[in-house]
């Protein structure tokens, strides 16, 4: 797989949660916050809103990332993926493990798909050689 098609669908993985995220607020955020205050319905979607947007520009970001042509660039891009996808996934194993004491819980299945996916594509991409 080459290094631009790795960040597209990264970047694409990415805007897939961002759009996610957007429709679980505009449709059921009723059903994660439950019985909550109008206070606390606030947060969690003030909350929501900066992480799918935050997803929708990094997919984007990937994307048009992928239209350069120099390989140490991409690397260097697929490097900083890896990193954002390694501190990411180090916060949603900490919630998983901790649920229930410290947090709440950890992440929903959408969000393991894109931490467990794009690193394995940032990986792959890293240290694959050229035939």
């Amino acid at each position: 797989m080459k290094l631009k098609n790795i960040l597209k669908t990264a970047g694409s993985l990415h805007i897939l949660l961002g759009f996610l995220i957007i429709i679980l607020l505009i449709f059921s955020v009723e059903t994660i916050a439950g019985n909550a205050s109008s206070e606390t319905m606030l947060l969690v979607r003030g909350t929501a809103d900066v992480v799918a947007a935050s997803n929708l520009g990094i997919g984007f970001l990937l994307i048009i990332c992928s239209s350069m042509k120099d390989k140490k660039s991409l690397k260097k891009v697929l490097s900083g993926e890896l990193a954002l996808m390694a501190c990411l996934l180090a916060v949603a194993l900490f919630n998983t493990f901790n649920a229930g004491t410290i947090v709440d819980g950890g992440p929903p299945p959408p969000f393991w798909v894109v931490l467990i996916v794009n690193p394995i594509l940032c990986t792959y991409g890293l240290v694959k050689r050229k035939k």
